[in-house]
């Protein structure tokens, strides 16, 4: 038996498309579904569907604010529910979408489910149960997708440490090398300083090389330093690593 207090649960984060565009049984069909969604987006045919749906895409400024489940009519003016469900499917083919209609001939029923719909419901809605059900079936198949997703970030993520770490052992064992010859060439000149010991040409040369490593050393830092590791991809990473590859192989 349905729990209705389950589905409430379940729907209660998501936004509902729902078109049809007669009005009575749209206003009843309403009413069933507003016990179960907060957030419905009504529409009274198949374009005023789909532009709705992409008004929701578009809504860059809020990626959350998208559609989550399509519940439509199919006979409509304009653009009928299987012409809408078909484009809508082909924007994101994950969505589920739930078809209401009285039509019952096969071959409906076949575009229909070669088009991707997830779900048929008589019309008009008399056994709320079945309705329910459906909705029931499609909200859990969205929760999955979003775990699905949040491993695969999950996972992502747990790929960019393992790069960031790579990068670091990069660093630390390709640039010690050069790091000691930095060291090594500026104590000796520091010391022939102190010690009022001309330096050779040799010495001014090494002073050179110290500069320039260091001026390198510097911009690899920087680059380091202005990437957004907040934002970062792996493909940013990978430079990162190509970055601290060992400078005195250029």
């Amino acid at each position: 038996m349905l729990n209705l207090d389950n589905l409430i649960n379940q729907t209660k984060n998501l936004k509902l498309l729902y078109v049809e565009d007669n009005k009575d049984a749209r206003e009843s069909t309403l009413q069933i579904l507003e016990d179960v969604f907060d957030d419905i987006v009504v529409a009274v045919d198949g374009k005023d569907g789909l532009d709705k749906f992409m008004k929701f895409c578009n809504d860059g400024e809020n990626k959350n604010n998208k559609i989550d489940l399509v519940i439509t009519d199919i006979a409509m003016p304009n653009m009928d529910g299987l012409e809408m469900s078909k484009a809508i499917k082909q924007i994101n083919k994950n969505i589920p979408i739930i078809v209401l209609t009285a039509l019952t001939d096969i071959e409906t029923v076949k575009n229909a489910i070669d088009i991707g719909v997830d779900s048929f419901v008589n019309k008009p809605v008399e056994d709320i149960d079945i309705l329910f059900y459906k909705i029931e079936q499609c909200s859990k198949k969205i929760q999955y997708d979003k775990d699905l997703k949040e491993k695969v970030f999950l996972e992502q993520e747990k790929e960019k440490v393992q790069l960031v770490y790579k990068m670091i052992t990069n660093i630390s064992h390709h640039w010690r090398q050069p790091l000691s010859i930095i060291t090594a060439i500026s104590s000796g000149c520091s010391f022939k300083i102190e010690n009022n010991i001309e330096l050779t040409k040799k010495d001014f040369e090494g002073a050179g090389t110290i500069t320039k490593k260091a001026e390198e050393l510097s911009q690899i830092f920087g680059q380091i330093e202005n990437l957004d590791f907040n934002h970062i991809n792996i493909k940013e990473i990978e430079k990162i690593i190509e970055i601290s590859n060992p400078i005195y192989d250029k």
